[in-house]
C-alpha cells in the first residue's frame, strides 16, 4: 500500500490522527476456493477507521470492496489477519452496527414502519418501545406520511431512505454502507448524499461507505481509501481537506477538482478508469 496522502484544501482542517480508532484491520486477506483454484480476493489490508470518521472505499468492480465490508460486518470469515471493532476481535456481526446494502432489501408485504422495525424481531427487543423513535427517523428522512404505505408504492429513493432508517433505528455507532445509492438516478443520489452528510454531521457516527463514484467519495468523506484489484488491496489513502458542510456546487471548485484529478491519476496508474 502506498503512503497516506494529505492534500491541504481551503479550510486547513484535517482530522487529527490521534482520534481513537473505532475499526482496525491488520494484514487481512481473503481467499475463495474454486474448481479452477483459489481466488485471492483481498491481500494485506491494513486500515484504521477513526472514531466518528466518514471513510469511503473507492474502486472498480471486482476489487474486493464489498468483500472487505462483509468481513468487517462479520458476515464472512477472513482467511488471515485480524479485524477489531473497539479493540475486540470480530467473530460475528459486532454489536452497535448498522448496515445498508445497494438493494434496499425491504419486504413488500410489510409497511414501511414494519420494515424499519424488522431488526427488533431478530434481536428480540420490545417493538413498542421503538415505534416512536422509528417514526421520528421517518420524519427526518421525509417518510413520516409513508409509514403505513408498502414498499412497492414508493420510489427507489424513498425505499432506500427507509432502508437507512432501518439501519439507524438502534442508533448504531458504526454504519456500513455498500453502494447504497448506486442504483438511483443522479438527482435522487445527489439529494441523498446531502442528507447522509447532514445525518453524519449531527450524529458523529463512524461510517464506512463503498462507492464507484470519485465525486461521491470526495463529497462525503474525511478520507478515501483507493482500492486496486487482482488481488484486492488498498493502493492509497487520500485525506480530504474540504470545509463542511459540503455542497453539490463545491464539486466545481478548484480544490474539489484537484482532489478528483489526484484520485483519477491513481486509477490511471493502475490501468483502471472509473467515474
Amino acid at each position: 500500500m502506498r503512503a497516506e496522502t494529505s492534500m491541504s484544501g481551503a479550510s486547513g482542517t484535517i482530522m487529527a490522527a490521534e482520534q481513537p480508532v473505532h475499526v482496525k484491520l491488520r494484514g487481512v486477506y481473503k481467499t475463495y476456493n474454486s474448481k479452477r483454484g483459489d481466488i485471492h480476493a483481498l491481500d494485506n489490508i491494513n486500515l484504521d477507521i477513526r472514531e466518528g470518521e466518514f471513510l469511503s472505499l473507492l474502486g472498480p468492480s471486482g476489487c474486493g470492496k464489498s468483500t472487505l465490508l462483509r468481513c468487517l460486518a462479520g458476515l464472512e470469515k477472513i482467511s488471515g489477519g485480524g479485524v477489531q471493532v473497539h479493540g475486540k476481535d470480530i467473530d460475528g456481526p459486532p454489536e452497535n452496527m448498522g448496515i445498508v446494502f445497494q438493494r434496499d432489501m425491504l419486504l413488500d408485504w410489510r409497511t414501511v414502519l414494519e420494515n424499519v422495525l424488522l431488526p427488533l424481531e431478530f434481536r428480540r427487543l420490545p417493538k413498542q418501545e421503538y415505534i416512536e423513535p422509528a417514526l421520528k427517523l421517518l420524519e427526518t428522512f421525509g417518510l413520516r406520511r409513508s409509514a403505513d404505505r408498502y414498499p412497492w408504492e414508493l420510489s427507489g429513493g424513498m425505499r432506500q431512505r427507509a432502508a437507512i432508517c432501518r439501519a439507524l433505528l438502534d442508533d448504531p455507532s458504526l454504519l456500513l454502507m455498500d453502494e447504497p445509492f448506486g442504483a438511483l438516478d443522479a438527482i435522487t443520489r445527489d439529494n441523498l448524499n446531502i442528507e447522509l452528510q447532514r445525518i453524519w454531521t449531527q450524529t458523529n457516527k463512524t461510517i464506512l461507505f463503498i462507492t464507484h463514484s470519485i465525486n461521491e467519495a470526495i463529497l462525503l468523506s474525511s478520507r478515501v481509501a483507493v482500492m486496486a484489484r487482482d488481488p484486492g488491496r488498498i493502493e492509497e489513502i487520500v485525506e480530504i481537506d474540504l470545509p463542511r458542510p459540503r455542497t453539490l456546487a463545491m464539486r466545481e471548485s478548484p480544490d474539489f477538482i484537484r482532489y478528483s484529478a489526484h484520485v483519477r491519476a491513481i486509477f490511471e496508474r493502475l490501468g483502471t478508469f472509473i467515474g
